[in-house]
């Protein structure tokens, strides 16, 4: 828990710095265009980050509600995935 706390810290210190680049309104300057880059790429990666880890907690909980014996039906017939 305390990891996802430490994510969101980082995610709003890097949207409040992407906020002031993007402030002038205008195209991003020369001189800052790879930090907007890299703040761009760390955000993605914190959001990935964060959504990796809440569908392994959903995968979990469906793997306890359905006692490991998951069966998805498709077009193409059955597949256990248990």
């Amino acid at each position: 828990m305390n990891n996802k706390r430490h994510i969101q810290a980082k995610l709003d210190y890097l949207y409040k710095e992407r906020e002031k680049i993007e402030a002038n309104g205008f195209r991003i300057d020369p001189d800052l265009r790879k930090t907007y880059r890299f703040i761009g790429e760390e955000i993605q990666d914190l959001q990935m980050f964060l959504f990796e880890d809440e569908y392994q907690q959903f995968s979990d909980r469906l793997m306890e509600i359905f006692d490991g014996t998951l069966v998805f039906h498709s077009k193409q017939g059955n597949h256990d995935l248990s």
